[in-house]
């Protein structure tokens, strides 16, 4: 009995002495350039209980597969090599029980924090979001590991899940962003926008409803809500909840304009030009409506110019009346174009959108007979 004992005591001290040498060995072939001769090493070692159990066998196995996650010639045979780096560091942080490696550790993972980034930047110039999405959610947690909190990379995520069409991770990574406080309220925006690609529109109505309450004055949201009745075609719903709101704070202008929105979508030009117009009572230089409704103007004077160009020639007096009132038409529009491109916010400016309000005060010179003022627009467009 005594020798069975012991016979099994020399097996289990031949084991353990053999775990040693493998951490050795996988330390020196790393250190020599061999690194995948460390890697059969290194994952021979942690087999061993006692190996596994020392801080430097995972920080040396976070180096060898740092090392070929680096090395282009690897990749295609260690293809996990990023993901076995970082859990490796992470496992050496939890058994550093005194931070004797901490800075060497955190040098390493802010070095494969960098490849990541570069491997991310490489995927979404390919159109690879899902591998993209990972990169940036890995980056984040390496963040943690510096106890930050990356909020852009996780919004960064969550956009790529939600483009390579992983809805539920989009939603989870965007509800963490919200969590933080993070892009609000444009976060609650893409949370409803992937909630309704993905065929959950009323957990996108409940989303945005109680965004709003958070952020009552906010166009944006009000908006999103009234356009997810719109796309079902539900447009009662959405002059419903549009009018029940102007009912209940009138003062709001925000409501006005978006119910002046709803109103164009509807076709009902007359009601869309008296939203714009409250909407402007309340807030003489809101942007937004100025532009909507200089826009409304326009049209309905190309509009008119059609019906002019209809009359016969020999109806001399009835065509230069209806031109006048085309003229009429495009006075307007100018008085709230020129209004939006003075009150224009500073974030459009240099953009698409100040080139698109020249154009529209451009057009809207030329037809109301301002030479002049069309020539400056022309010219600002030529710079």
């Amino acid at each position: 009995m005594k020798k069975t004992i012991f016979l099994s005591f020399s097996l289990l001290a031949a084991t353990t002495i053999m775990a040693q040498p493998s951490v050795t060995n996988a330390y020196n072939a790393n250190k020599e350039g061999d690194f995948a001769a460390a890697a059969t090493y290194i994952e021979e070692a942690i087999k061993d209980p006692k190996a596994a159990s020392k801080e430097k066998t995972w920080r040396y196995r976070g180096d060898i597969y740092l090392n070929i996650a680096s090395d282009p010639n690897l990749k295609a045979q260690f293809p996990d090599a990023i993901q076995k780096s970082k859990e490796s560091f992470f496992k050496n942080r939890e058994l550093d029980k005194f931070n004797d490696y901490q800075v060497e550790v955190k040098a390493s993972l802010a070095r494969l924090q960098q490849l990541i980034g570069t491997n991310t930047d490489d995927q979404l110039k390919a159109k690879d979001f899902c591998g993209a999405a990972q990169g940036f959610e890995t980056m984040a947690e390496i963040s943690s590991k510096f106890d930050l909190v990356d909020t852009s990379m996780i919004f960064n995520s969550a956009y790529c899940y939600d483009q390579c069409g992983n809805f539920d991770k989009a939603i989870e990574k965007y509800k963490y962003c919200a969590g933080l406080n993070y892009n609000l309220p444009e976060t609650f925006r893409y949370i409803a926008d992937v909630q309704t690609r993905a065929g959950k529109k009323e957990d996108a109505i409940k989303t945005l409803a109680e965004a709003r309450a958070k952020y009552p004055n906010d166009a944006e949201l009000l908006r999103s809500e009234v356009n997810i009745y719109l796309a079902d075609q539900e447009y009662a719903k959405a002059e419903q909840l549009l009018v029940a709101l102007t009912q209940k704070d009138p003062s709001n202008e925000m409501f006005w304009y978006v119910l002046g929105i709803t109103y164009d979508k509807l076709g009902k030009k007359g009601d869309e030009e008296k939203a714009y117009q409250k909407a402007i009572e309340l807030k003489p230089n809101y942007y937004d409506a100025r532009f909507n409704l200089g826009a409304l103007y326009f049209n309905q004077g190309l509009e008119n110019d059609n019906i002019c160009n209809e009359i016969p020639p020999r109806e001399t007096a009835k065509y230069n009346d209806c031109t006048a009132q085309s003229t009429v038409l495009f006075k307007k529009s100018v008085e709230h174009l020129e209004n939006a491109y003075n009150n224009m916010p500073a974030d459009i400016k240099g953009t698409s959108e100040e080139r698109q309000i020249i154009t529209a005060l451009k057009d809207a010179y030329y037809k109301a007979g301002r030479e002049e003022d069309y020539k400056k627009m022309k010219d600002l467009l030529a710079k």
